[in-house]
């Protein structure tokens, strides 16, 4: 064994060295901290070496260039994950690997990494702590105060499935893959089954309270004719709220189809085609559900919204929940 290897070996045991002609392949799980032993050992070794960039060697780590010998390149171990993982899962692994270099095409996600690159400036060099947070499955809560709702749990912090760490610097990633996804599920049925609030948030979101009644009697009320140009508003409030803020928005709809929108402390939103025709009431034995059909513009892109009123199993009673379903156009 050269002298060379001896001290590669000697600076990672644990790592894979191959020998490819004059050049040596070591891999490793970390790439990066395997090179930074190596020029420790050489140093201390006396061994000659120079860190060079070589783009067809180098990928976006340096090689050892040692004289009168090839050159030595780091390459990562690629981490595999169990298959059938979801969304989070599988990006979680590709952030992993695109941060110790792995090359594109060995990433299930190609195509989230690269507009990752362009939307957030986000680079292999970045060395960031990955994160996952979407186990801990944070509730949100929705309060009607009779005027307006608030929607609790709404910033990055809550609504994370992937937090990225770097120093003090936290970037929290929340994550969608369909070609649609609820943006909000939260419990709403209080409001239309208590006397003193049924009226008012029928009111709120311009339903006609005697249709509602086709959820069943408790929760029929007389409203009079919506204002649509209020409601419109309120709609623009909630979800404004729904979407989140301080918050990195990744979207998948399809394979090159990805959207990644970094959110501040507020939301640009526009509802629009709101009617009469956009609303759709409970009926025995047809449907169990309401819904507010419209069109927004969020942040600059187009969506159909869908204001769902229902419930979630064969057992639940009346509009339930309110989930709000995005289809970014």
């Amino acid at each position: 064994m050269s002298l060379v290897l001896k001290e590669i070996k000697s600076a990672e045991p644990g790592a894979i060295v191959e020998q490819k002609g004059k050049d040596i392949i070591v891999k490793t799980k970390d790439r990066n901290v395997t090179k930074a032993k190596v020029e420790q050992q050489f140093k201390k070794k006396k061994i000659i070496f120079k860190s060079v960039f070589k783009k067809a060697k180098s990928s976006s780590l340096d090689v050892l260039e040692v004289p009168g010998g090839g050159d030595i390149i780091f390459k990562p171990i690629i981490q595999k994950g169990a298959g059938g993982v979801k969304f989070e899962a599988e990006l979680m692994l590709d952030i992993k690997n695109y941060l110790n270099g792995v090359d594109y095409n060995k990433l299930k996600h190609p195509d989230v990494l690269k507009e990752m690159e362009k939307a957030l400036k986000f680079n292999r060099k970045t060395k960031y702590e990955v994160v996952s947070e979407g186990a801990k499955n944070q509730k949100r809560q929705l309060v009607f105060t009779g005027s307006k709702i608030v929607i609790s749990n709404s910033t990055g912090k809550t609504l994370t499935d992937l937090t990225l760490k770097k120093d003090n610097k936290l970037m929290y990633l929340s994550l969608k893959m369909s070609a649609t996804y609820y943006t909000l599920s939260a419990g709403i049925v209080k409001y239309f089954a208590e006397g003193r609030t049924k009226i008012a948030i029928n009111t709120y979101f311009g339903f006609s309270g005697q249709k509602m009644g086709g959820f069943g009697k408790q929760f029929a009320c007389v409203t009079k004719k919506p204002n649509y140009n209020q409601v419109k508003n309120n709609l623009e409030t909630i979800l404004a709220q729904a979407v989140g803020t301080e918050v990195i928005l990744i979207h998948k709809k399809k394979d090159n189809d990805v959207m990644v929108a970094e959110v501040g402390k507020a939301n640009k939103v526009s509802v629009s085609n709101l009617t009469d025709e956009s609303y759709v009431y409970p009926e025995k034995g047809v449907r169990k559900y309401a819904n507010i059909k419209v069109k927004a513009k969020i942040n600059g892109h187009d969506y159909n919204v869908n204001f769902q009123f229902r419930g979630t199993t064969a057992a639940d009673v009346g509009p339930k929940y309110l989930r709000i379903l995005l289809e970014r156009l």
